[in-house]
């Protein structure tokens, strides 16, 4: 039996199953309205993590493409409008959030350099933002610095953290009537339809079936794109979008277009609903297994402060494009969460801002800021290291 019961327990997909499921049932669980909903496999994920548990490798990169294709392919049909309506603001919007937590950061490394090594602490940067193409940037800034993938890996579970805190608990701290904003929205939306040729042709009366070879040939692109390098003047490194950001693109485009050839490339919205809801969940449980033991071993040896710092730069990232997208744009509160949550590269984020608004529209906004924020991540991350002296 005890064998039995040890085979079972090491077991890394039973641990992943178990994980996903108790953090569905602590996500249920409300404080004054407040749930965590998918966002609670991540913590249970830490939990266990914590505990010496691992999840399963190949897992993470599918069920982040399963996440990302399905809110892509969801939010497909409004990205043209959005961009017609809002012009550059996102792009904008993206080189501003990256900037903010790169600027954070830096002060927070000059305040604390004389504790902490500054690389360590700058390393949070990456983390904290949620980044790994910024995390391979840093690497090379400095040499394969150590300390970089340390801070990266403390912070990362933070940076997660604050954006799903933020999404949930920004319309109740500044007074946004969430359902008000999304009738706003969709009358903007309707209006844009006047123009729009690609939704005027479209049969809304036919109802759409899943193609899994389209879904294939979507995703197989999305990879094809995210794999493409392009360089920048003045910038080693060569930018990619990798597989998220590249699935990404592929899917609003594809899924806007609406056609590949004779295939069609509009899906049933209740597919794609559990496809989005299956990736993030076993996506946030892996991320909480993978990064569960790293944070208590670095918490153990430099405290909180590490931690803080990781939360601190994430944050004032969101805040300064809140308030310029809500204030200054204003921008509507259902595309802006998305586009906060791009401008983070928080894919954990953008589900839980699906979340909390309760529509899969604000992907729209995450999708125009995501690809910008990507590479003005690896821009800030360099020059945040080329200033520290890397």
């Amino acid at each position: 039996m005890d064998a039995f019961i040890k085979s079972v327990i090491g077991n890394k997909f039973f641990i992943l199953f178990v994980v996903t499921a108790l953090g569905l049932i602590l996500g249920k669980i409300k404080v004054k309205g407040i749930s965590l909903e998918t966002s609670g496999a991540l913590f249970v994920g830490l939990v266990f993590g914590a505990l010496g548990y691992k999840p399963e490798k190949v897992l993470f990169t599918f069920s982040l493409i399963i996440f990302v294709s399905a809110v892509g392919l969801l939010a497909a049909k409004d990205i043209g409008r959005v961009i017609k309506l809002y012009g550059l603001k996102f792009v904008l919007l993206g080189i501003i959030i990256t900037f903010a937590g790169a600027f954070a950061t830096y002060i927070l490394t000059l305040m604390y350099q004389g504790s902490l090594d500054p690389y360590l602490v700058s390393g949070t940067y990456t983390g904290a933002l949620t980044s790994s193409p910024g995390l391979a940037a840093a690497l090379e800034a400095t040499k394969n610095n150590p300390n970089i993938t340390i801070g990266h890996a403390v912070a990362y579970p933070f940076g997660v953290i604050v954006v799903i805190l933020f999404v949930q608990l920004a319309p109740l701290i500044f007074r946004i009537d969430v359902k008000k904003e999304l009738e706003q929205y969709r009358m903007e939306m309707m209006q844009g339809v006047q123009g729009d040729k690609n939704q005027k042709s479209e049969p809304t009366q036919v109802k759409e079936k899943f193609n899994l070879l389209s879904y294939c040939i979507i995703l197989a692109l999305g990879i094809i794109i995210g794999s493409i390098p392009f360089k920048i003047p003045g910038i080693a490194t060569p930018i990619k979008l990798e597989t998220t950001g590249g699935v990404l693109i592929s899917a609003l485009l594809l899924g806007y277009f609406g056609k590949i050839g004779s295939l069609n490339t509009r899906m049933p919205k209740e597919t794609l609903a559990n496809f989005r809801e299956l990736g993030l969940a076993f996506f946030l449980a892996i991320v909480g297994l993978d990064s569960g033991a790293g944070v208590v071993e670095v918490v153990k040896q430099t405290g909180v402060i590490l931690c803080v710092i990781g939360f601190i730069s994430g944050l004032f990232a969101e805040l300064v494009g809140f308030l310029i997208g809500r204030y200054i744009w204003k921008i509507n509160w259902i595309l802006l969460s998305g586009a906060i949550c791009g401008g983070m590269t928080s894919t954990p984020g953008l589900g839980a801002a699906i979340e909390a608004t309760g529509t899969d529209e604000v992907a729209t906004g995450y999708g125009a800021t995501y690809p910008i924020a990507l590479l003005f991540m690896v821009i800030w991350t360099i020059v945040l290291h080329t200033v520290l002296g890397a």
